[in-house]
């Protein structure tokens, strides 16, 4: 009798150990679940929102909170300012809002990118044109004509900045469009994009500035089906060109008190 209830005790015993180990594995894996769904949230473009936006057929949207970038001296491109995206989803009108300001003392140098923009099926940037019909991009971006690396420069304007399928050059189109700014003055700016259809010159990009349309323009952004949609909102800002002009000898910054985007 004595050694029945031993070997069930250490039956019952095993039985919560077991049942301890269980649970500790699902704790760990519901750890492991949550620090990795925190860590995909913090991917500059998020994979998971793609393929679930395609999956159900909802279309992304989001927004995001102030944040103040610094542009550091005599850097150019993103290691000198901020690169990064979110992940989203529509195969037809977009839009991004936010507000933007050049803080007091800003260096404007020969210009940059900056803001908030919308990337489309290959995301095109960076002197790699959309001819191929796989992508394109709408982005702002700050330029002054006498600014270099040796003068902070006056008269600096906005400009929209658009990768397509027919831009006339390597670079970004800007339309000959502007919108002069001034430091230490927040523009709430706009950009609005309709995908255009097969191979038709059907879709369109809009540009605003403190409600004043500053571009309206019929375009043709892929050719390629399978590249046909918009897939991440762009927070790009840093100096540049490549060339040495484009750098500064101090830093400044630029600051974003918010921005949301969506589709309509």
């Amino acid at each position: 009798m004595k050694k029945i209830l031993k070997v069930t005790s250490l039956v019952f015993i095993a039985l919560l150990a077991l049942s301890s180990c269980e649970k500790e594995q699902d704790l760990n894996e519901t750890q492991s679940i949550n620090k990795e769904a925190l860590e995909n949230t913090d991917k500059d473009v998020s994979q998971t929102a793609d393929k679930d936006a395609v999956s159900t057929g909802i279309t992304a949207k989001g927004s995001t909170g102030a944040r103040t970038i610094t542009l550091q001296t005599n850097t150019l491109s993103c290691p000198g300012g901020l690169c990064t995206s979110y992940g989203v989803w529509s195969t037809g009108v977009y839009t991004v809002w936010f507000q933007m300001r050049f803080n007091s003392g800003f260096y404007w140098s020969r210009g940059g990118k900056c803001g908030y923009g919308i990337l489309i099926g290959d995301q095109n940037t960076g002197g790699d044109p959309g001819w191929d019909g796989n992508g394109g991009s709408a982005r702002f971006m700050w330029y002054c004509p006498n600014g270099s690396n040796s003068a902070k420069g006056s008269g600096a304007y906005l400009q929209p900045y658009v990768y397509y399928r027919d831009q006339p050059g390597q670079y970004g189109n800007d339309f000959g469009k502007k919108y002069y700014i001034q430091e230490n003055v927040t523009y709430n700016c706009q950009i609005s994009v309709k995908m255009n259809t097969g191979s038709n010159t059907d879709g369109y990009v809009k540009y605003y500035v403190n409600g004043t349309e500053i571009l309206n323009q019929k375009i043709r952004w892929v050719t390629n089906d399978s590249k046909r949609n918009i897939n991440a909102v762009s927070l790009h800002t840093f100096r540049g060109g490549s060339q040495e002009y484009w750098k500064a000898p101090v830093t400044s910054s630029i600051y974003y008190p918010s921005a949301s985007w969506d589709a309509l």
